[in-house]
């Protein structure tokens, strides 16, 4: 596929700096395999038998059985001998898509829009404009701008039933994050500068998908996975930057055998997906969101050398540019880790996700989440918060940064005398 090779097709790395780390890129793929299908169908109930071994250890009645440390959110039956399994796995799935979500909105997406005018309003969409001390002592007042979306006293809909659209899977497609390879830290030695580990080696990416990849995760073990990933930045939403090693991927089935035709990921997703899901083109889609259109390459780029390449494959008609090579060759708003055009969607649908949603509006309280659900949701601020309660050794030892999802060698954050939101966008 010439748009694929010509514009896509990584060249020479490039990543996102100091800005954002691999766990920032490995968050919003969890995130995207959660939140969008395709009109699959989901009805169907499949019995699934754990297999003597695990039935004998871990009875799958018993709530314990569920791996993740967040997930039982600091509750058992003995704190809530009322509640059967059920209702426990129910109240816990509730909390933790609280955690995760709340997260998203004023960690992740803070640093992915690196600019006091974001934090801002990603703070006001979750605690108002009155802010978290307020909202803490006196609960939610006000509507959505002085209270925040989180807590009004009914969902918002506007109308329409709440999904994800189209526009919004096709914006999210950021296999550019991935880089070539893993650079794995030692992580039995004393940390070094800004508690930086000295590198050990370097995994191709190619080592640590598919069966083989998780043989391979599995010797390197969780604690030197993760801390290698968080001293490691992500690659850059830029043209001539998607992973070779996904235009050549072998796919298997799910016995572990590989399938005999290769596929081509970039021009999968980048065109023919797209295409085929009659997803607007990249002028078009600006039009839609009432931004306005590009008239001829420079308008898009100053690149002189990707005008010269989207000259090449598109000719002078700027009507033909796919969706996702616009929005990788935009140029970006100082801060941004993603073109302009996809912030607006973002930024639609970010606001969306909480104020149609019952949970984080009229059933926000201690009811629907228990009161010790309700408050760990309250007082969890970041991905750091989760690690500090899970695995502080991780967090005091290895992270010099504000937040977990920047490259964790980075300076924390400056102190700040002038209130946020008095602050001048810089």
């Amino acid at each position: 596929m010439v748009v694929a090779t010509k514009l896509l097709t990584r060249t020479q790395y490039k990543d996102t700096g100091k800005q954002l780390n691999m766990i920032a890129a490995s968050w919003i793929q969890f995130m995207i395999h959660d939140w969008v299908d395709h009109m699959e169908n989901t009805n169907q109930q499949v019995e699934l038998i754990a297999p003597k071994e695990v039935a004998n250890k871990c009875p799958l009645t018993s709530f314990k059985f569920y791996p993740t440390k967040e997930f039982s959110t600091g509750f058992d039956d003995k704190e809530y001998p009322a509640l059967n399994d059920e209702e426990l796995y129910r109240h816990a799935r509730l909390i933790t898509s609280a955690v995760i979500a709340k997260i998203h909105t004023i960690d992740w997406t803070v640093e992915l829009l690196k600019t006091d005018m974001l934090l801002a309003g990603m703070r006001i969409n979750w605690y108002g404009f009155l802010g978290k001390k307020f909202k803490d002592t006196f609960g939610h007042v006000g509507g959505s701008t002085l209270g925040g979306l989180v807590g009004l006293k009914k969902p918002i809909n506007h109308g329409v039933p709440y999904t994800l659209t189209e526009e919004f899977t096709s914006v999210y497609r950021m296999h550019q994050l991935l880089p070539d390879s893993i650079h794995l830290r030692n992580i039995n030695v004393t940390p070094g500068l800004n508690k930086s580990p000295p590198s050990l080696e370097e995994v191709p990416m190619p080592d640590l998908i598919g069966h083989k990849g998780e043989k391979t995760l599995s010797q390197i073990g969780f604690t030197r996975q993760f801390v290698s990933m968080g001293h490691q930045a992500c690659g850059a939403l830029e043209l001539c930057n998607y992973p070779s090693w996904l235009q050549d991927l072998v796919a298997q089935d799910v016995d572990g055998k590989d399938r005999p035709d290769h596929v081509d990921f970039a021009a999968l997703e980048a065109v023919y997906r797209d295409r085929e899901r009659k997803v607007a083109r990249y002028n078009q889609f600006r039009r839609n969101l009432l931004l306005i259109p590009i008239s001829k390459w420079e308008d898009l780029t100053e690149d002189k050398e990707a005008i010269e390449v989207l000259k090449e494959v598109y000719g002078d008609d700027v009507e033909e540019l796919d969706l996702m090579v616009g929005l990788m060759a935009e140029k970006k708003i100082k801060g941004f880790a993603i073109s302009e055009t996809s912030f607006i969607v973002f930024l639609l649908m970010a606001s969306r996700r909480l104020e149609a949603d019952r949970f984080f509006t009229s059933d926000f309280n201690e009811e629907a989440y228990t009161k010790k659900g309700f408050e760990r949701v309250n007082t969890t601020e970041s991905l750091k918060d989760v690690l500090n309660r899970h695995y502080p050794e991780i967090s005091k030892k290895w992270i010099n940064s504000t937040s977990a999802f920047s490259v964790w060698d980075s300076p924390p954050n400056a102190p700040n005398p002038i209130p946020l939101y008095l602050r001048f966008p810089s």
